[in-house]
């Protein structure tokens, strides 16, 4: 009993090990090697390892790809991923060192789920100041020229932060239709926050990036929040997505999702409306509860 107790405790923990690999951005050979070229990508910016930057590091290149991937590194082991475009076999990203001051590794690949560490460098970051909450990444896009042009027609000076969040909070339920398809079918693709404004169609990951991108834009600390939600058909928690800002001094909590509209007979009805815009947080947990705070 005690050796089959050991042995499916052992395969147990093995099982955990893959899940956790094959989810997670993978840098292999990571701590033996200092790399900027592979015969598709080429870094040409930072040129010299362990340079150092106030808060933002851009990165250039040129690859035969349409698209590569940049994988982060951050101080105390925070790994965040960023798809960045290639046009006219040119790239450039501007990234955020939003995990503190000190050391960030960056990776650069084919492959957002694995990086093979034959492009490795180090860089360090000199700020100290906290901008985590307002900033992009990855899939946040609040530095995009879309993003930021569509704050300015939805937002204005003489607003409060609570009315800059409501605004934000308007346009994503009247204009993010919830895909049913993905829904059903199990697609959880990623998707960055101008992608989703170009389709107007996502789930529950994708009404969150498109939130945070404004709010951020807009200058309110958002954060995304992975954790379970009440299904009301199903009668049992899923997973699920939604947003926390920062607003007049506290936390409060956002789902645009919910608030879009519902599913009926497996379509989507619009119905914009915001109850689940700074309900009051017994109420909100009566249905939601967080998991974890995301590095999104």
């Amino acid at each position: 009993m005690i050796n089959k107790k050991i042995n499916t405790r052992f395969v147990a923990l093995l099982l955990a090990i893959v899940l956790v690999l094959s989810v997670t951005p993978v840098p292999v050979f990571a701590a033996y090697s200092i790399g900027f070229a592979t015969d598709k990508i080429q870094i040409t910016t930072p040129s010299v390892n362990n340079t150092s930057y106030d808060k933002v590091l851009t990165i250039k290149g040129t690859s035969s790809e349409d698209r590569i991937w940049l994988c982060l590194r951050g101080p105390n082991g925070e790994v965040t991923v960023y798809p960045v475009d290639v046009k006219n076999g040119s790239f450039e990203k501007e990234i955020w060192l939003r995990f503190g001051p000190g050391k960030y590794t960056v990776w650069a690949g084919l492959n957002a789920n694995r990086f093979d560490g034959k492009i490795r460098f180090e860089v360090q970051n000199t700020s100290d100041e906290d901008y985590f909450n307002l900033t992009p990444s990855g899939y946040v896009e609040s530095e995009s020229r879309l993003v930021q042009d569509l704050v300015k027609t939805l937002i204005t000076a003489d607003m409060s932060e609570l009315e800059k969040a409501r605004a934000i909070h308007e346009w994503v339920t009247k204009n993010i239709v919830y895909d049913t398809e993905a829904y059903y079918k199990g697609i959880s693709a990623m998707n960055t926050a101008t992608d989703i404004m170009a389709r107007k169609k996502g789930t529950c990951r994708d009404y969150s990036f498109v939130f945070a991108s404004l709010a951020r834009a807009a200058g309110i600390p958002t954060r995304v929040v992975y954790g379970e939600a009440w299904n009301n058909v199903l009668k049992s928690y899923e997973k699920h997505a939604w947003n926390e800002a920062f607003v007049d001094g506290k936390w409060i909590s956002i789902d645009t999702t919910w608030d879009a509209g519902y599913i009926k007979d497996k379509k989507f009805v619009i119905a914009s409306n915001d109850k689940y815009f700074n309900m009051d947080k017994q109420s909100f947990a009566k249905t939601h509860k967080v998991t974890s705070v995301t590095l999104y």
